[in-house]
């Protein structure tokens, strides 16, 4: 999808007046970082658009389900990404009053607004960084490659072979901390 456009002329002319937008939107993928998130569905948009005088306001959420790989055994797994839409809308040519480091986009000729660039950056700011699908995942063997969840992989223990952080075990006062 390359926009998801909403009418607002009918809010253009009385302050605080609002519309109400529940709706599914496809999207395609989302894409954080080299993580890629695939969606299991469409993202459920729930926002209110309101005439605020200088601009037009939106506020509410969108949840989107994805399939996700895990960070550390790298298999896919069901997740779900909720966050908080907002925009900040203006006519062009219209911004005076409008703060510097406000974030402003258009009303376009039309007197519609895009609202999808407010929701793939929502979803982008809280989708996981390393996605995991459990906190205890033991994740993959770094010498054979095996799902360490599935039990251990029967592979020698690495020796001489000093982790890259053996020494900060030094900085601890006790022992048993270790």
């Amino acid at each position: 999808m390359d926009a998801y456009r909403v009418d607002v002329e009918s809010i253009l002319e009385v302050l605080a007046a609002s519309i109400v937008v529940s709706d599914d939107i496809a999207i395609d993928s989302l894409e954080v970082g080299a993580e890629t998130f695939k969606p299991r569905g469409p993202a459920h948009l729930d926002v209110t658009i309101t005439n605020a005088g200088t601009a037009v306001v939106v506020m509410g959420r969108v949840t989107l389900p994805v399939l996700a790989t895990c960070a550390r055994c790298l298999c896919e797994f069901p997740s779900q990404i909720e966050a908080e839409v907002d925009g900040f809308f203006v006519v062009p040519g219209k911004e005076e009053g409008v703060p510097e480091e406000q974030e402003i986009q258009y009303i376009d000729a039309e007197n519609r607004i895009d609202l999808l660039p407010s929701v793939l950056s929502a979803l982008v700011l809280e989708a996981p960084f390393a996605p995991l699908h459990d906190e205890d995942c033991a994740g993959i063997c770094p010498t054979c490659g095996a799902d360490l969840n599935e039990g251990p992989c029967g592979c020698e223990p690495r020796s001489g072979v000093a982790h890259p952080f053996a020494g900060l075990g030094d900085l601890l006062e006790d022992p048993g901390e270790r």
